[in-house]
Parts: structure tokens; C-alpha cells; sequence
């Protein structure tokens, strides 16, 4: 692929109504005919859509189309776009004209501030979205991300954004997690920071956001914590679980065997909570022999990939 400055990416889902408008004024907005492209990724759509970016597509060779052969979702569809699109500087905005394609300037003039990703912080909805559907979920997902990540963002789940390719280079999204790739460049070293954007009313189609989409969010934000505390080092918590496991049973058993030495106690009574005893230093051997396995198949998967736990800013 030639290297163009700008990749546009935009997931679409049964938007045949929003396309050429959008596609306008991108077109608008980036007067420079060859440094951007706009890929779209049609996800699966039931509608027009396809056939609709194909006929601009013939037109403008700016244009690019990815085509899904179902609908993976928003996630998938922005990998797609990602590994398909040959900018530099990538940015990312839904299809229901809901993102203002003149806020691209703004997330793109902090890049080249020296930051690796930019979030559209949804500071002012100005738009119809339902308040207890959309507004006041995404409201709340923020603060919940603020308080299990320690994150200063206050809005790191939005859907517009821009980031360079060095950050999807060395991030893979799978699941919801497209929404927190902010969070998992911050836990990189990437700078991170966020600009004020324009929302605004849905000019045509009905929202595809659902509550089961918060519910996965929610999975994949406790994902994301896991991963940003113990990927490299699983044995952290393995360990910790299996060394609590092991003293718990060992003081419960201690104890019995403490009362049946000194004080004749008889302990026929007292067999389950043995047994108990028993089973919590079983488990806790199990954690421990678990997190062993886990660090060497930790370590082995990084030395195959030849993969640094570390990223290096600059060398002088």
C-alpha cells in the first residue's frame, strides 16, 4: 500500500442514508487530495450501503472498501479497517453523522504535538440521544473507568479518535476493547490526551447501541485491568491466590492440630472444617503450580514473537 498521511476509518452498519453526506463533507474538511484516505468498512450491512460506497469508490480513488462477510462488530470492523488502511495518522469516527468530520482537524493538530493517540471528549451532547439509553450509561461507563483504571480521561470510551500507527502496532483489539485502546496506549507510555468535539443529532437509521453492548463493555474493562496489571506477570496473582489458599488451610489445620496435641481436643466434630483445611492447601500448591506455568508461557509467547515489554520514546 502507498503511505498516505491520513487514514479515515469508519465502520458502517445499514447507514445507506448517511454515507454521501458524510463522505462530503470529510472531503470538506481535508482539502488535501492526496494526503488522507477514507476507508469504510461495511460490517455486514442489510441495506444499500455496500453498493452505495462502491459507486463513490468508482469515482474517487481515495475511497477504499472493506467488505465483511458478516457483522463481527464495531471492534472487528475497526481492526479490519486498521490493517487495510495505509496512513500514518489513523482516525476513527462512526458513520451516523452523529461526529463532526470538522473535529478530525483538532484530534489530528494534537498528533502532530508530539501525542500518540487524541479522544474526542463528548464534553456537550447536543444531540437527540436518549438519556437513559445512551447518555447517562456512557456518563456512568466513564466514571467506572476512571475509578478501576485511575485514569484522568474523562471521556475514554468515545468512538472518534486519532492515534498514530505505531499504537496499533503494538496493541491488538479483540471484543468491545476498540473503546479502551486509550487506556491500553496509556498503560503502554503512549501520550494520551483529548479535545472537546461536537456531537451532534442522527440524521437518519436508528442506533445499533444496546444494552448487552454496555454489559460486554463493562467484561472487557475488568479485561483490560487484568491485562494492564498481570499480562507479562500472571504468576502476581496466581501467586497471591495460591500463597492466601495455602495459609488459610494451613492456620485452620495448625489450629486443630495445636488443640488435639496440647488440649486432647477430639476433633470428630470438627472433620469438615479438616477437610476444608485440607482442600485450601491443595488449592493453594494448584494456584501456585498454575502461575508457574502461566509466567513460562508468558515468557516463552513474548521471546517467540521477539515482542519487548517496554517501548522505547527516542534514542539520541
Amino acid at each position: 500500500m502507498k503511505p498516505v498521511g491520513i487514514s479515515v476509518i469508519i465502520p458502517i452498519f445499514n447507514e445507506e442514508g448517511n454515507i454521501q453526506k458524510l463522505y462530503n463533507e470529510i472531503n470538506e474538511v481535508l482539502p488535501d487530495k492526496d494526503s488522507y484516505e477514507i476507508v469504510f468498512v461495511d460490517d455486514g450491512s442489510k441495506d444499500e450501503s455496500f453498493n452505495l460506497l462502491k459507486r463513490i469508490a468508482s469515482k474517487d480513488k481515495k475511497v477504499k472498501i472493506v467488505k465483511l462477510m458478516s457483522n463481527y462488530g464495531q471492534s472487528n470492523a475497526i481492526s479490519a479497517g486498521i490493517t487495510n488502511c495505509a496512513g500514518n495518522i489513523i482516525v476513527t469516527m462512526d458513520s451516523d453523522m452523529q461526529h463532526d468530520p470538522k473535529d478530525i482537524l483538532p484530534l489530528i493538530k494534537k498528533i502532530n504535538e508530539g501525542y500518540h493517540v487524541v479522544c474526542g471528549w463528548r464534553k456537550n451532547r447536543n444531540s437527540s440521544d436518549s438519556l437513559i439509553r445512551k447518555t447517562i450509561p456512557s456518563k456512568l461507563a466513564n466514571i467506572l473507568v476512571r475509578i478501576i483504571t485511575g485514569s484522568k480521561l474523562n471521556d475514554s470510551t468515545g468512538g472518534m479518535r486519532a492515534f498514530t500507527r505505531r499504537v496499533v502496532e503494538n496493541i491488538h483489539l479483540y471484543g468491545e476493547m476498540h473503546r479502551y485502546l486509550p487506556l491500553l496506549a496509556l498503560w503502554k507510555g503512549f501520550r494520551v490526551t483529548e479535545v472537546p468535539i461536537n456531537i451532534r443529532k442522527r440524521a437518519n437509521g436508528k442506533t445499533n447501541y444496546n444494552y448487552t453492548r454496555i454489559f460486554r463493555g463493562f467484561l472487557d474493562l475488568l479485561t483490560i485491568k487484568f491485562f494492564m496489571k498481570y499480562s507479562t506477570r500472571p504468576f502476581h496473582i496466581f501467586g497471591f491466590l495460591g500463597i492466601v489458599s495455602f495459609l488459610s488451610g494451613f492456620l485452620i489445620n495448625f489450629f486443630f492440630a495445636y488443640e488435639k496435641i496440647f488440649f486432647g481436643r477430639h476433633l470428630y466434630q470438627d472433620l469438615p472444617s479438616i477437610i476444608l483445611g485440607v482442600v485450601l492447601i491443595l488449592l493453594g500448591i494448584m494456584f501456585l503450580g498454575f502461575g508457574f506455568i502461566a509466567d513460562m508461557i508468558s515468557y516463552d509467547a513474548i521471546s517467540s514473537q521477539k515482542r519487548e515489554t517496554y517501548l522505547i520514546d527516542e534514542i539520541v
